[in-house]
């Protein structure tokens, strides 16, 4: 749907830092600086190419013409895409499958605002317009997605669906996902692109080496209990019981290459074993979950906030709060001592 946008477009700066003579070679150079993230380099991609479609179809203009009422035009359209037989249809053969919900379309806002100051910044836009309507895009702010933390009953049925698994080696990797998702809190895209070698140990103690969002580098400790479970998934890959620190083995390898799963192949697995609980919530169940209950579990076991902060690497305290709930229950406690009749 874009391919006629490669003629529209042109460089607003003559002193332009990227080789691009057209839109479609200026987005092209800003996706080449995530070629090296599988899943970032595609997110960004779909994002892009349905901007570029819109634009030309919906506004017969070029992308780098755009304006600030344009991109408001463009966000109340991701919210409902119209007419729905040109944009809507099955995964893969239309743009969308239907209307995004909030969080996605707060994922998209936030990828075209990063691929406009990328362009700002290499001089091939003379100003982004998304940065007029700050205030107006904080509607996009996520609730406290208070859904998708699981209670106490929901995260016991969901380990005993993994415990009443047949004993095999399918079960030792989920066992093994599992324990890394909610001892680490990682992201399912680092599950994937990482190694055992990102285990090392540094003074005696082991810690997990990860670069992650926004190609950040941090470092997370290992306690007892998943090293345990290192050992006991290596022991079952007939490894090493401890990694060395170049080893390039998979974290989650696949039976049929030598590389890791997929991304797509670990969320399958996740959700089939939530299935199995027979909780109705637990349905929508998806591996990042896991992340959100890591953090608010290190709560209630008494980790410092700042401990948690950096354990799940955000950026700001806000983020953490939305799953660290231990004050709440201190002010709900406090909250006991007024009373109307005495």
């Amino acid at each position: 749907m874009t391919q006629s946008l490669v003629l529209l477009g042109s460089p607003q700066n003559p002193q332009c830092q990227i080789n691009a003579q057209n839109d479609r070679e200026a987005i092209n150079a800003w996706l080449a600086e995530y070629a090296h993230k599988a899943t970032t380099h595609r997110a960004y991609k779909k994002e892009s190419e349905r901007l570029l479609a819109w634009a030309l179809i919906q506004k017969q203009k070029a992308f780098s013409a755009l304006n600030r009422q344009d991109f408001e035009d463009y966000f109340a359209f991701l919210e409902d895409p119209k007419p729905r037989e040109l944009w809507c249809g099955p995964r893969g053969q239309k743009p969308f499958v239907g209307p995004l919900s909030p969080s996605a379309q707060k994922t998209a806002i936030a990828i075209i605002d990063s691929l406009l100051n990328y362009l700002l910044q290499a001089g091939y836009l003379n100003f982004n317009p998304i940065g007029l309507m700050r205030r107006k895009l904080k509607r996009f702010a996520p609730p406290i997605q208070t859904e998708r933390m699981l209670e106490d009953s929901e995260w016991e049925a969901f380990l005993q669906a993994l415990h009443e698994m047949p004993e095999n080696l399918d079960k030792a990797r989920l066992r093994f996902l599992v324990s890394i998702l909610f001892l680490l809190g990682l992201r399912i895209e680092e599950v994937a692109t990482h190694t055992f070698g990102h285990f090392r140990q540094v003074h005696g103690d082991w810690w997990f080496f990860v670069t992650g969002k926004g190609d950040k580098s941090a470092k997370i400790p290992v306690n007892n209990d998943l090293l345990d479970e290192l050992q006991r998934f290596r022991r079952h890959l007939r490894l090493s019981e401890l990694p060395e620190p170049d080893e390039r083995y998979p974290l989650i390898p696949s039976w049929r290459s030598q590389g890791s799963l997929s991304t797509r192949q670990m969320s399958i697995l996740i959700k089939n074993l939530a299935l199995q609980t027979g909780i109705a919530k637990l349905e929508k169940l998806s591996p990042h979950w896991l992340r959100h209950h890591s953090a608010s579990m290190q709560d209630r076991v008494g980790i410092r906030f700042t401990h948690i902060k950096a354990n799940h690497r955000h950026e700001n305290d806000q983020t953490t709060r939305r799953y660290v709930h231990s004050l709440d229950k201190e002010r709900h406690e406090d909250m006991q001592k007024l009373q109307f009749l005495a």
